[in-house]
Formats: C-alpha cells, structure tokens, sequence
C-alpha cells in the first residue's frame, strides 16, 4: 500500500469545514480501527482555528468511543467556553451516525506563578545507535507503525513473556519534515504499545479507551526537528482486562515535552 504522509493529513483537514467527509488511509490504520495518535492530532489540529494563537494547548483529553474505520467520517468542533486565561474546545468524531471520538482540548498562555517544579528529567537508556532497531514486518506490526522509527532502549519486548511493567526508548517520523507542531507530537506519544504486551508470549491485541495528554513546553508557533524523541512508560496497574499506564516524552534536547496517561484493555 503507499504511504500517506502525516504532513497530507494535517493539511487535508485543515481546508476541510465540519461538513465535509473525511477518510483514514490503510496506511494509517491499527487493526480494524485508525491509529488512535492519529485521530487524537486530528482532533486537536481542528480545535486550533478556534483559539487564540497566544493559548497554548495544555491538554487533551480522548475518549475512543468506538472504532474508526475506513468509511468517510467529520469532525464536529465548537468552543465550551473562552475566559480571560483559559479555551476549552470539544471535538467530535463522527462516523455513519455514531460518535466514535470525543476529546477536549484546553489552551492557555502562559501566566506569572510564584510556583516551579522541574520536570522528571529523561530516563537513562542507550543512544539511538546503540538502541534496538524495531523493523516494519508486513502482516504482522499495525500498519500505521511503518510511519515511525524505533530504537527500543528499556524494558522487555512485546509477547516476550517476560518484563510488562516498563518500556522507553526512542522514536521520530519516517517522513522528512523540517516542522513538528503539537499535533505531530500527539501521534508520536501514542506509537509504543502498552508495556504489560511484553508479559504475553503469544501476540494479542489492545485498545485504548481513554488517553490524556498535557503539554508542558511547545509554542505553538514554534517548530521542533523531527529528530529522536525519548519515550518512557510504566504499568500502574493491570487487573479484570483493564491496563493503567502512564509516560511521558523528552524532545531531541531531552526537555520534557508531554506526559500521557491511559486506561487501556487488552485482550488476553
């Protein structure tokens, strides 16, 4: 199948009113469903013309109703509320009738605060170089994975049937852009599967059901080189098929750039 470029996505939406159908590539998809990284930037990129260009996204809640299939799908976009420091925006995905995403995005500029806390500074793992290299393998990873390269750098491999509490490493976009906004991001920290796939000897499949994101750095004017992101994530907890996971990703600077957060089921 060709390759759909991120890039082509973001700007397909961008001309696109609430009306106008829209469609996930083959290339794009994760099992039955569309990549959930993808649908959550395309939810976020069209929450950005409703806000002020000095706001800042903080963060982005997604509730993954139901699967995105390949059918024409919209993308319903209304501002909740816009106050003096805060905009909260509400996006709706759409398909053949029935809501299969829902997220809400709040966006503030920055503020005077007496208050600063660092953020946790990136894990140490092996460079790039000296990484493991994770190929595409037709047939057997989701398609959308042919989009990024991985260096896997901490914990045990997914259905190695050992490890499940962590995996980290590092991870940039196969297509060659000069620009990484937030949205290219959201699609970058959903790319590693849930650790607790590495407690599994035999392939299963997983499912997000809700995933949050707040942001901490990026300027939404500015861009950041699609270079090696660090990547880090932990299992709080897995009982009764439900997965609680949290991570977070460090630019190519090692400056944390976002923590995630997601309740996940898997099934096996």
């Amino acid at each position: 199948m060709p390759d759909t470029l991120f890039a082509t996505l973001l700007e397909t939406l961008g001309g696109a009113s609430q009306r106008t159908p829209l469609q996930l590539p083959e290339d794009w998809m994760q099992g039955r469903a569309g990549y959930g990284g993808l649908v959550g930037a395309l939810a976020l990129k069209s929450m950005r013309g409703h806000v002020a260009a000095e706001r800042r996204v903080r963060s982005l809640l997604t509730s993954f109703v139901g699967p995105v299939g390949p059918g024409d799908f919209s993308i319903h976009t209304r501002v909740l509320r816009s106050g003096r420091a805060v905009t909260h925006v509400e996006a709706t995905l759409v398909q053949q009738d029935a809501v299969r995403c829902v997220a809400l995005g709040s966006f503030g500029g920055d503020r005077d605060s007496a208050i600063h806390i660092d953020p946790a500074p990136r894990p140490e793992m092996a460079a790039p170089d000296q990484a493991l290299e994770l190929p595409y393998i037709e047939g057997l990873t989701p398609a959308f994975t042919r989009h990024f390269s991985y260096r896997w750098a901490l914990g045990e491999l997914p259905f190695s049937g050992r490890g499940g509490h962590e995996i980290g490493g590092w991870i940039q976009f196969r297509e060659p852009t000069d620009c990484l906004t937030e949205e290219w991001l959201v699609a970058l920290a959903d790319a590693w599967p849930t650790p607790v796939l590495s407690m599994l000897s035999a392939p299963a499949s997983a499912s997000t059901v809700t995933w949050e994101m707040g942001f901490v750095h990026l300027d939404r004017q500015a861009c950041t080189p699609n270079d090696w992101w660090g990547y880090h994530a932990t299992a709080a907890s897995a009982e009764n098929g439900y997965v609680h996971e949290q991570g977070a990703v460090w630019d190519p600077d090692g400056r944390l750039a976002a923590y995630s957060r997601q309740t996940s089921t898997v099934f096996a």
